[in-house]
């Protein structure tokens, strides 16, 4: 039924058809399970409606064929979702088409209740969720670095997921929009010439070679502690100081000039500051950007305490940017891959032996006042932090600086 609806009224839209698969696979299994023999709505609707599975008789469930039809064909298009619905409800009898055409107005009308309506609860829930999400202007940041900044391991950190490639290269060759969903649905999506709804580790690591945009999107819920659920793009950047491509830095330098972001986040190696190729790209980006920069100072927790000093090198870094010509730059610190690591403790994320090695020497090491990162924030910044637990895992996210930058980002606009 699914599909004679995506064959009637969405057959050349590459959401439906990848949507339907994940149906087909979610229910059968395997896609070798199904193949589509043809459909007659009238005639072999009855059957289907009549079917009875354990623990559940498949008729009860006719309020969801509604609304998995509409989602799957026309999410966005109230036209084309009467039309599904008219041809839909005319299968079912007449004593259920009144809460049938409730049902329906439900996902346009906010003032029309689903009460008593069974199955459906959970699905209207996520239905609205997406809807007010979609309608809010997104909250645009922008990543800039140099190669070996720890820039891919930060939006790692910040997704509280692996979406991005870590090695110590040019890993990044195009546009990354990583985009955040409105609550977790287990679910990737991946826009790399081909769409992916279900892509796995492998897909979103490599790039499609079939590809000739500049552009590839991914769309995944970002695991936060406070379970924020705003609408947030971050925008990840090619390394701008690579010499075997020199199109890395042009494709970034377009970027940053021709997008209207709300916050541009230069990260720097703190174990490497002051090198000439920070210093064309940061004036690069004082002469060319207007909006609201941070400056964030990456890898503090490699400082050794008799050698580096975290207070002296912010300072050197407003030092050196004041100098510049940046008029009162915002510095902050952080150690991506603490917060990375402790995220994955935090949300049960399998850890390899080398990891669980950094985890438990980065715990030990930012229990240390000096190596504290949370506390070089400003007071504004660290009174909207709250973690009222012990457990070295949110300890170690707390003393990171993630939950600071995150509370930058997630409140840029109140």
């Amino acid at each position: 039924m699914l599909e004679y609806f995506v064959r009637k009224y969405s057959v050349d839209d590459p959401w439906a058809k990848q949507t339907l698969q994940i149906y087909v696979k979610k229910f059968l299994g395997n896609e070798n399970n199904y193949q589509y023999t043809g459909f007659d709505l009238q005639r072999d609707s009855k059957s289907v409606l009549a079917a009875k599975f354990r623990p559940f008789k498949f008729f009860s469930y006719r309020y969801c064929l509604i609304i998995d039809c509409i989602f799957i064909c026309a999410y966005g298009n109230k036209e084309k979702s009467e039309q599904i619905f008219s041809e839909l409800s005319s299968i079912y009898h007449k004593r259920y088409q009144e809460k049938a055409r409730q049902a329906f107005d439900s996902l346009y009308n906010t003032g029309v209740s689903v009460n008593g309506i069974e199955q459906i609860q959970y699905l209207k829930t996520c239905w609205d969720k997406n809807r007010i999400f979609v309608e809010k202007e997104p909250i645009k940041v922008i990543v800039t670095a140099n190669m070996s900044a720890g820039k891919s391991t930060l939006l790692n950190a910040l997704v509280g997921k692996k979406v991005n490639k870590t090695q110590n290269d040019a890993c990044t060759a195009k546009i990354h929009y990583i985009v955040n969903k409105p609550y977790e649905d287990d679910f990737c999506y991946e826009l790399d010439y081909l769409l992916e709804l279900d892509a796995d580790y492998n897909t979103l690591m490599e790039d499609n070679s079939d590809n000739n945009s500049s552009e590839i999107m991914v769309g995944t819920f970002f695991k936060t502690v406070n379970n924020n659920a705003k609408r947030i793009w971050l925008i990840d950047t090619p390394g701008v100081n690579s010499f075997q491509n020199t199109a890395h830095r042009m494709l970034t330098e377009e970027k940053i000039c021709n997008t209207n972001a709300d916050l541009l986040i230069y990260l720097l190696n703190g174990e490497n500051i002051g090198t000439e190729d920070d210093r064309k790209h940061l004036l690069f980006i004082l002469e060319k950007y207007r909006g609201k920069i941070l400056f964030v100072v990456n890898k503090l927790d490699r400082f050794r305490k008799k050698e580096d000093s975290v207070k002296e090198t912010l300072n050197s870094v407003i030092s050196e940017l004041t100098d510049m010509g940046f008029d009162s730059p915002d510095v902050v610190p952080i150690s991506s891959y603490a917060a990375y690591l402790a995220k994955m403790k935090i949300f049960s994320e399998p850890l390899d032996e080398d990891e669980q090695d950094e985890y438990e020497r980065m715990s030990r090491k930012l229990k240390k006042p000096e190596y504290q990162l949370d506390m070089y924030y400003p007071d504004t910044v660290k009174n909207s932090v709250c973690i009222d637990r012990d457990d070295e895992s949110y300890q170690l996210l707390l003393h990171s600086g993630l939950l600071h930058l995150e509370s930058i980002i997630y409140n840029i606009r109140r």
